[in-house]
């Protein structure tokens, strides 16, 4: 038995052409070749979709940097702890004033740090019209987000693809087990009278 790598490889893939091969055998050693190739182009497919999903991000990033502005709000009640933010820090919410970019006051509800009392001052981000946003996407979310995509798709494709080669495996070896017992079930009696 060679040690090559490759050899191995052609001989798992099916390429070789070895007469002792079954139909069951060659089946399996085309699904195994499907599934290479499948995983494959996922990895493809996967740096293409992440390109994109990161030249997406870039531009959701430079959109909101143009659209959303920080600004500062005068708190007009107590902030009162009530939930966690999406980044998992502890927020609350209470009732503000501030002045957008173009002089007009606004007031409405805002998220801060828990424990802040009426008339201190915190930080909010403001969309064009002058309310509340959330801050714009920054480099690491972009970042992530392309990851995920670029990923995701080939580690869900070897996981299907995975399944599907040791499923073929397993009924092929089934079918072989029932077939061997099937001759064996032939052969034992006549070895037994023969072999006494």
């Amino acid at each position: 038995m060679s040690q090559n790598p490759f050899a191995r490889l052609a001989r798992w893939l099916g390429f070789d052409r070895n007469p002792l091969r079954r139909r069951c055998d060659r089946i399996e050693a085309i699904v195994r070749l499907i599934a290479v190739m499948g995983v494959v182009v996922a990895v493809v497919l996967g740096v293409l979709f992440g390109v994109r999903a990161y030249g997406d991000g870039l531009r959701t990033e430079a959109a909101q940097a143009q659209s959303r502005h920080l600004t500062w709000a005068t708190l007009l009640q107590d902030v009162p702890a009530r939930g966690l933010s999406p980044s998992g820090v502890a927020v609350g919410r209470a009732r503000a004033e501030w002045t957008v970019a173009d002089g007009a006051h606004r007031t409405g509800v805002v998220e801060a740090p828990p424990g802040r009392r009426a008339g201190e001052v915190v930080q909010i981000w403001t969309d064009g019209s002058g309310m509340p946003t959330r801050r714009p996407q920054d480099r690491e979310t972009t970042v992530v987000a392309a990851m995920t995509v670029g990923l995701g798709l080939p580690t869900g494709a070897a996981a299907l693809l995975t399944l599907l080669v040791l499923a073929t495996r397993t009924l092929n070896q089934r079918r072989a087990t029932r077939a061997w017992e099937a001759q064996w079930s032939v052969v034992e009696p006549m070895w037994r009278i023969n072999g006494r």
